[in-house]
């Protein structure tokens, strides 16, 4: 007996999994038609009640059709062709279903003809080139190709800054704080909080991130059976290099895409009938040179009809033209803003680079031997700086390259890669032999104007017009395209371009290092602007096109760097454009005094300070900087941020704080100011994640001969027991705050630690600190003996019984010299109070006490009040607050000793416990207490 429709619809949705399901359910009450099922009864049917629904509704026929229109829609390619060619073979089902023998030739010419398009693709793609290899050189593409990070999502408030490759990579935090990766396989999946498929895909990040490699990995996997199967008939690829020569050419949409048809005349009816089974890859939207943006109301929707290039664009863009189809689009973060109205309901995926094990792949790739690559990347690893400018895939290519010409010459790899400048001079400085005959300086000089005048036109892509306005003939260039510094491009005939944008931007910093010779250019660099308008530029919100340049700059002003470009380039950096560095960066520091110098404003300008690695440059910048605030989420910006701050010697205080753990080099950078600056007084450090191993050497800073700081926090910090020993201790250090966990080790501490060491700690501060139960009484104990201890902060840190008693018991050895003393939330009951009265009791120069936010009650307050009555101690202010208490508790009101103030923790500390205050008594009482007599 012959299956029946709705066994075959159950059977095919049985396929399905639990998600597709609901999105089967969702495409069907969106369906339009006149007979519809109730949206109630869609949404509780399992698969069997779901094909009843179906064919009770529509009837077999219409049924079968409406499930196959719905597969197809869903992109589930496989299971569509399948169930629709058992729908063709089923003789049940009449005349209207019989298989066609003409539509079955049409059919299998259509996919002969996609077939002779995924070769012609598979051969444009599968080789690449790589940036210095020789004429004819290629390699296959997944030979090299190393996989991606990839983030779902966008990062607005990124968008303006210029990419990784200038301020460093931002995936340590966003991994953190998100951790929303994506795989190239669900680019076009479902949203998540809807359900629907986005039909444009935003692939955007920073020059050099691997935007353009993984578009071409998209077609290339494509063609070859890999990827986008069941979703895509036909991938097409246009990049904006190809587009901007063009202009206002008018040209039809299945012309501008039909270039790269393998045949005299592409089957575009038959491609474009089915627009939802198209995706079009476009490569480079921040390279585009004509606007997209303002042609709202002259779009195109017929792809036959003859437009400018810029409209035909727009209207892709903005879903005028085929609709239906989808977009992968890719685009430097900078250019976001100028796009992202045109684009309907797209999803962002942010390309953040190559994770540590991502780059020691490449490593391995690039040298072609595990072993030595696996040893190269080690010696990058111990860099810093260099680790870190890894994870942009451009930086690793330089750097591997480098590495390897440093190695084979038998020099240090890795003392020329300091800086972003000192790696391209090192892999230009490679290339350029000073007395070879095709090296001719004016040829330089001329490439040099050409990148500067194509970075104010925002120009990638040069004609030999561009070349000749510069005083280059094509002839000239072939040095230059030999070196593989400049290059022909190879889609657009009498083209030219720079290997990568950020070459460009080095060469135009170059420009400006020329130009001030007596030899340089001089009637023609009007229309390129100064080093001065350059810096205003880059002080301007819409800076990203220039930062890189001015970073170069900076760069040029390392005493290493310049001799290599002076031996190498023959071309010195001028008196005058130091002098312009140095006014503009003191302006800007001042500038953002206001905003105590933060990092949340000032991030590439700390990436200018420390491209220079010119420690009494940096000196002179800062020279009027009191304050630093600074919150870090990569090692990339510690690291600039570090170089800032140990030259930084005028700064009173300090505030760093980093998002994840850093590495024990850079803390030891941090640790030394606190000797070397004479002026600094108060530091903050915090970080989520640190090395326990520094501790040790921040207490051997404190205890340092020079050492004059006053203040130390150290928040999320593990300390342990022996480590308290030295920051008690500390000759200078007068306040102390721990906010982290205190934790045993071997060492024992002396009892009289502070005494002895002559400690000068006024105040401490444990709040929130964990794990001290297994050390308390000693750690009480050494407190207690201390003579110019004052205030102590014990608060939000819930006691047990036997650290109540192990601070009880000091008594017994200690008489406690305390003024301040606060336990505001700390889980103090009734039975604790009584415990702790005698403590209380015995400290007979305590001011003030705060016990706010515990749980003793009514019943302990009174109880605790007469006990400090009867010992006619010297308390003036008791601080009670709790949330279930009235403040007008009739009992207190004759109390007259002390003063009973009523405020939770954070009030009493602005208003009460300003230990930085130099009177704390002395504040005004008449705001924000409650006085109950």
């Amino acid at each position: 007996m012959a299956e029946g429709i709705r066994c075959r619809l159950v059977r095919y949705l049985e396929h399905l999994t639990q998600e597709e399901l609901k999105k089967f359910k969702l495409y069907l009450k969106d369906e339009p038609s006149e007979r519809c099922i109730p949206r109630g009864r869609v949404e509780g049917a399992d698969r069997t009640e779901l094909a009843e629904l179906l064919v009770s509704t529509f009837g077999e026929p219409d049924a079968w059709e409406l499930a196959l229109s719905i597969l197809e829609k869903m992109g589930l390619r496989e299971l569509w062709e399948r169930a629709r060619q058992e729908g063709l073979l089923d003789p049940t089902e009449g005349p209207r279903q019989q298989i066609n023998a003409r539509n079955r030739k049409k059919l299998q010419e259509g996919k002969d003809e996609r077939n002779k398009y995924r070769e012609r693709m598979k051969e444009k793609f599968q080789l690449m080139k790589e940036r210095n290899s020789r004429p004819g050189e290629h390699e296959l593409f997944h030979h090299r190709f190393t996989e991606l990070l990839l983030l779902r999502g966008y990062r607005y408030k990124e968008q303006k800054h210029h990419e990784l490759l200038v301020h460093g990579g931002k995936h340590a935090k966003v991994m953190q704080e998100r951790g929303q990766l994506i795989e190239t396989v669900s680019l076009f999946d479902p949203f998540k909080e809807t359900g629907i498929q986005p039909r444009t895909v935003v692939l955007q990040g920073a020059a050099g991130i691997g935007k353009t490699t993984l578009a071409s990995k998209v077609i290339l996997d494509w063609a070859e059976g890999n990827l986008f199967q069941e979703r895509f008939d036909y991938v097409f690829y246009l990049t904006c290099r190809e587009l901007n020569p063009l202009g206002e050419r008018e040209i039809s949409f299945a012309d501008l895409i039909a270039n790269d048809w393998p045949g005299p005349q592409a089957p575009m009816a038959e491609i474009m009938s089915q627009p939802e089974r198209l995706l079009f890859i476009i490569d480079g939207l921040d390279e585009l040179k004509f606007p997209c943006n303002e042609h709202r109301y002259d779009l195109c929707k017929d792809w036959k009809q003859q437009r400018p290039v810029p409209i035909l664009l727009s209207s892709l863009l903005r879903k005028t033209l085929l609709p239906e189809a989808c977009l992968l689009l890719t685009t430097r973060l900078t250019a976001l803003g100028k796009f992202s109205p045109l684009l309907e309901s797209p999803r962002h995926v942010e390309i953040l680079g190559f994770s540590v094990q991502q780059r020691k792949e490449y490593f391995c790739k690039f040298f072609r031997d595990k072993h030595l690559g696996g040893k190269a990347f080690y010696v990058v690893k111990g860099n810093d700086t260099l680790f870190t400018m890894c994870c942009v895939p451009l930086m690793n290519w330089i750097v591997c390259t480098c590495l390897k010409q440093q190695m084979e010459k038998g020099q240090d790899p890795v003392q020329a890669l300091k800086t972003t400048t000192a790696l391209y001079m090192c892999y230009l400085s490679n290339l350029i032999i000073p007395d070879d005959k095709n090296f001719i300086p004016q040829h330089l000089r001329g490439l040099c104007r050409l990148a500067a005048e194509g970075i104010w036109d925002r120009k990638l892509l040069f004609e030999e017009e561009d070349l000749r306005r510069n005083n280059l003939e094509v002839a000239d260039v072939s040095a230059f395209l030999d070196m593989n510094i400049f290059q022909k491009d190879s889609d657009c005939e009498h083209c030219y371009s720079f290997i990568h944008l950020s070459f460009q931007e080095f060469f135009a910093a170059m420009f400006y290092v020329m130009s001030t010779e007596k030899e340089g250019m001089k009637s023609s660099d009007a229309s390129i602007t100064g080093v001065r308008e350059l810096l205003e530029e880059c002080s301007g919100l819409n800076a990203s096109f220039v930062v890189l340049v001015v970073r170069f700059l900076f760069g040029f002003l390392n005493v290493e760097t310049a001799r290599e470009l002076e031996r190498k380039f023959r071309c010195r950096m001028s008196p005058e454009i130091k002098s312009q560095l140095l006014q503009w960066a003191q302006g800007e520091s001042k500038i953002n005094e206001q905003n105590d110098f933060s990092m949340i404003y000032l991030q590439e300008f700390y990436s200018h300070l420390c491209e220079t690695q010119n420690a009494e440059f940096v000196t002179q910048v800062l020279d009027n900087i009191q304050e630093i605030k600074v919150h870090v989420y990569n090692q990339y910006e510690a690291l600039n941020v570090t170089f800032c701050i140990k030259h930084c010697y005028r700064a009173r205080k300090i505030y760093f704080f980093s998002e994840f753990g850093l590495p024990a080099g850079i803390w030891q950078e941090l640790f030394s100011m606190v000797n070397k600056n004479p002026n600094l007084k108060e530091l903050m450090l915090g970080s989520k994640e640190f090395d326990d191993s520094c501790m040790e050497n921040l207490c051997k800073e404190l205890n340092h001969p020079n050492c004059k700081l006053e203040k130390l926090t150290l928040a999320h910090f593990k300390v342990t027991y022996s480590s308290c020993q030295h920051l008690f201790s500390a000759p200078s250090l007068k306040s102390l705050e721990l906010k982290g966990e205190i934790v045993k080790d071997d060492m024992k501490l002396p009892r009289e630690t502070l005494r002895k060491k002559n400690s000068q700690l006024q105040v401490l501060s444990l709040v929130a600190c964990l794990n001290y139960c297994t050390v308390c009484y000693k750690l009480f104990s050494v407190l207690g003996s201390s003579k110019n201890l004052k205030n102590l902060d014990l608060s939000d840190k819930i006691f047990e019984d036997e650290e109540i008693e192990s601070l009880c018991k000091t008594v017994e050895n200690q008489v406690w010299k305390l003024e301040t003393l606060r336990m505001s939330q700390c889980g103090l009951t009734i039975d604790h109070l009584r415990s702790l009265l005698p403590f209380f009791c015995s400290i007979k120069n305590l001011k003030m006490l705060d016990l706010s936010e515990n749980l003793f009650g009514e019943n302990g307050i009174n109880l605790l009040c007469e006990a400090l009555e009867k010992q006619n101690c010297n308390l003036q202010i008791l601080n009670l607050w709790h949330q279930t208490l009235k403040k007008t508790m009739t009992s207190l009101n004759s109390r007259k000793s002390f003063r009973i103030t009523w405020n939770d923790y954070h009030t009493a500390t602005k208003e009460l416990f300003n230990w930085d205050a130099e009177d704390t008594l002395a504040l005004d009482c008449s705001n924000g207490y409650i006085f109950l007599y």
